[in-house]
């Protein structure tokens, strides 16, 4: 079950906008914003998905460099492969 009290909502569009209304109650509409905090665990988190996402583009060197090789299979590697490395856990 979802609280509206303790949700609030994220517009994109305009249409958006309009749907902040959960079982008739009016949801708190926020503005997103990136929060960095200098925090240690965070920081070293932060540093060690930068070396696991950077370790995995290197594993595939030479794939980025053929020119055999699509520019859309390669995109496809890397949403496949580098994007879940970069994305996990940065929850921070």
């Amino acid at each position: 079950m979802i609280n509206a009290e303790k949700t609030n909502v994220m517009a994109v569009g305009q249409q958006s906008r309009d749907m902040n209304k959960l079982e008739n109650e009016r949801m708190e509409q926020v503005e997103h914003t990136y929060v960095m905090t200098a925090d240690e665990k965070c920081m070293k988190n932060v540093k060690r998905t930068i070396g696991l996402t950077s370790a995995m583009v290197n594993k595939f060197s030479k794939l980025w460099r053929s020119y055999s090789i699509s520019n859309k299979t390669k995109v496809n590697v890397y949403e496949t492969f580098i994007v879940p490395v970069q994305l996990y856990g940065s929850e921070c």
